[in-house]
């Protein structure tokens, strides 16, 4: 069964969509409308759904409405009263009627004015997300879970929004989510449909290759939401100054162009939602396909996908035949290695009892290679079956993203980082032994090497880091002081945690010593000793902040009066 999307060959070359009589009809109709346009503005006070009162007009940019503040029952809304007479559809209000989504602008109600459709929607205080940028954390906790449940709600209703860009994204008033708003194009789908329109109204730089043939899919949105994201964190489109002609041209034969600054693991995710091929669509054992609904939330769940158009083991190596592992079939050697990576002793056995070599060697020479090399290096040193297999992992699947090791998965150094800090600062010794793996096999410095080559900054610290842990290791001290070191410096957080207070700069910690001090001696000198003891030696959190911080020479000067 061909499980393609089948798309009709004169509409794909004619000029203009070709629709049948009656809706040409309907269509003609809304055209001679365009001359009933509105153009008066509604005055404070009046009342429109015989329930809401005009209290101001909003100064936002819209060709297609005037958007007014109102009131009902001491809430505030926001009343979207159209220009034209037909600019929403009525299967449009009614599927939008019936969602109830905090990621989707609720309509409470519609009606009209003076025959122009009003609907009543959300008033979010906090505005779009037009203008705004995001930092990766923000878009992994917020904003793409959000918009992700967001479409998969208007999608199970049967619409396609196909202007989803910034501007039609909403700050939630707790500014802890955010909202799609704006269907004045949208579409509704009968089940199995696809949809076939006029492109009026569509915004180029957020458009996908298909809709410039007129073809809007539930992949068209999700399109739309990788330049979204795009922009969110750069500033700017990726097509940004570009033509509606120029980007057509781009959008159908280029990748997308991501800046340097880009995490790895965001640029594979743009990669993925923008893939331009959509003819393996329906298709949902082929990798080649733009990711929707289901493959968002595996990557939000730390899963390693196959990234459209790259997938290992893709291009001239033959297809995988079916590996069972941990009772589980994989296809692909990307989420096999994942597998292994989070079953850690069972994946080595896999390896060193050369099953992973034998399966490779069936399909993916190059592969089989890598895995000979590590049993052969297993047989030859004793001890490091643990580093073998980690580097291994990363050679079988180069882009796998995250921190892997020893069954535990980080989605990257911060976040190792940070997890330390909450261990350390409630004193939490159980991950110790983890630890002094991680320093022992010096993974961190090779960790780095591979995930940020360029960040020469970071490779040294990581160096800096080992070598500290191998000089306490060598003089029997404190490893604490080197885990301090290392959490703060690779989850690049600055809190200093000392009595139950955090602070982020020496003046914040200074203000908090001088007001122990106002309230007793007594509080203040308990303080002081926290922070040194009585031989003169600083609280090993303290040195390792203060070092984090860019503090160290301070920290050498202090040492040396100390020492005289």
């Amino acid at each position: 069964m061909d499980n393609r999307t089948q798309i009709n060959q004169e509409i794909q070359s004619a000029p203009q969509t070709a629709i049948n009589s009656e809706i040409a009809e309907q269509y003609q109709a809304r055209i001679e409308s365009v001359s009933e346009v509105s153009t008066g503005l509604l005055e404070t006070g009046t009342i429109v759904c015989d329930k809401y009162t005009i209290e101001n007009r909003l100064e936002v940019t819209s060709g297609e409405a005037d958007l007014y503040v109102c009131s009902a029952d001491g809430h505030q809304y926001v009343a979207k009263v159209y220009k034209r007479k037909f600019a929403i559809k009525d299967e449009v209000i009614q599927a939008l009627l019936s969602i109830d989504s905090p990621y989707v602008a609720k309509l409470y109600e519609t009606s009209t004015y003076n025959g122009f459709p009003i609907e009543i929607i959300p008033y979010y205080k906090n505005g779009s997300l037009q203008g705004k940028t995001c930092s990766y954390d923000d878009l992994i906790r917020m904003v793409i879970p959000n918009i992700n449940e967001g479409l998969k709600a208007l999608h199970d209703s049967g619409i396609i929004h196909k202007d989803l860009k910034p501007s039609n994204i909403m700050l939630a008033d707790d500014d802890k989510s955010v909202a799609i708003i704006d269907f004045g194009i949208s579409s509704v789908v009968s089940e199995g449909s696809t949809v076939v329109v006029t492109k009026t109204g569509m915004t180029p730089e957020y458009s996908a290759p298909e809709t410039f043939r007129n073809l809007f899919l539930e992949e068209s949105d999700y399109y739309s939401f990788g330049i979204t994201l795009f922009e969110l964190f750069c500033g700017y489109t990726p097509y940004a100054n570009m033509s509606s002609e120029e980007i057509e041209q781009y959008v159908s034969v280029q990748r997308i162009p991501f800046p340097e600054n880009m995490p790895a693991l965001l640029q594979d995710f743009i990669s993925a939602l923008t893939y331009y091929d959509i003819t393996n669509r329906k298709n949902k054992s082929n990798p080649n396909r733009r990711w929707t609904y289901d493959e968002v939330n595996k990557w939000l769940n730390g899963e390693s996908l196959v990234i459209p158009g790259e997938g290992i083991g893709n291009v001239g190596k033959g297809i995988m035949p079916t590996y069972i592992f941990m009772n589980e079939s994989f296809t692909d050697p990307a989420s096999l290695v994942t597998a292994f990576a989070k079953n850690w002793e069972e994946g080595k056995k896999q390896l060193f009892r050369g099953m992973a070599t034998a399966h490779f060697r069936a399909f993916n020479q190059d592969i089989a290679k890598h895995c000979i090399e590590a049993e052969e290096e297993a047989s030859r040193t004793n001890g490091k079956d643990d580093i073998i297999f980690w580097k291994l992992l990363y050679q079988i699947n180069p882009k796998l993203k995250g921190l892997y090791w020893r069954g535990q998965v980080f989605e990257s150094l911060p976040a190792l980082g940070r997890d330390m800090l909450e261990r350390l600062w409630k004193k939490d010794k159980s991950q110790y032994p983890y630890y002094t793996s991680i320093l022992t096999e010096k993974l961190l410095s090779q960790y780095v090497a591979m995930a940020a080559p360029k960040n020469e900054s970071l490779k040294k610290a990581a160096t800096a880091i080992e070598d500290s842990y191998q000089f306490e290791i060598n003089n029997h001290m404190d490893m604490q002081r080197t885990f301090y070191l290392m959490a703060y410096t690779i989850s690049g957080q600055k809190l200093l945690c000392i009595a139950g207070q955090h602070f982020r700069t020496v003046g914040e910690l200074a203000g908090y010593m001088r007001s122990q001090l106002d309230e007793s001696f007594e509080a203040f000198e308990s303080l002081c000793h926290k922070l040194v003891d009585y031989d003169g030696n600083l609280d090993i959190q303290l040195e390792a902040w203060l070092t984090a911080i860019g503090k160290k020479k301070e920290l050498d000067r202090w040492r040396s009066l100390m020492n005289e």
